[in-house]
């Protein structure tokens, strides 16, 4: 059995394995308390936590899954909507933004309207169920976790995160603060567009993927 001494910097105890933790942690414990903050400073912050857990995931090494079958998950609809939820209400109709068509979707246009809190909210569920499976400390369940929220890094959310940031990107340089912007008439209106749209969310994707091995 290895010492622990034998087993530092290496494997899942990498420096760049564990700054990846500590930006995938970061991350969710931010978003889980926007409510704390301005639109103005939540949008200033999501581009440094975004860029960086960018960043750190680029730095992380490949590996391999040694174990059968996937690792446990952590994150319900509930927890997904309601970072969506949290982001939607302060962004409210700068929530949404046009990208480009991915090559599997059926839309003849160049340009789809997409929604911010959607993006966060995939990539939250991703990166707080890597962080909950990386915590338990079984070496086994630290290395797939690692691999699968990598291998979803490259096929799922990267893409994602770019996007969400490009967006957040346009409102952060042209100073717009969405909460100026509201009227506080339109609360019935604004509540009426507070509803998750989970038909092209990364979550059910995701279980529709896994209902095969069910």
């Amino acid at each position: 059995m290895n010492d622990q001494s034998d087993i530092q910097g290496k494997g899942v105890y990498a420096p760049d394995v564990i700054a990846f933790v500590k930006s995938a942690n970061n991350y969710c414990k931010w978003l889980e308390e926007a409510n704390d903050s301005s639109a103005l400073e939540f949008i200033r912050k999501s581009i440094s936590m975004l860029s960086n857990v960018y960043y750190r995931a680029s730095l992380i090494e490949e590996n391999e899954p040694v174990m059968e079958g996937g690792n446990e998950k952590f994150v319900t609809e509930k927890d997904w909507s309601s970072i969506f939820q949290k982001v939607l209400q302060l962004l409210d109709i700068h929530n949404d933004y046009l990208r480009i068509a991915e090559t599997d979707e059926f839309d003849r246009s160049d340009l789809v309207p997409h929604k911010i809190s959607e993006d966060l909210a995939d990539i939250y569920q991703d990166l707080k169920d890597f962080t909950l499976q990386y915590r338990q400390g079984i070496e086994e369940v630290m290395n797939d976790a690692l691999w699968e929220v990598m291998d979803n890094f490259e096929n799922y959310w990267s893409e994602k995160l770019l996007n969400a940031l490009s967006a957040l990107n346009k409102l952060y340089i042209k100073k717009i603060d969405p909460q100026s912007e509201l009227d506080p008439d339109d609360d019935d209106d604004t509540q009426g567009k507070q509803v998750p749209g989970y038909d092209n969310s990364f979550f059910t994707r995701l279980q529709d993927l896994n209902e095969e091995d069910i």
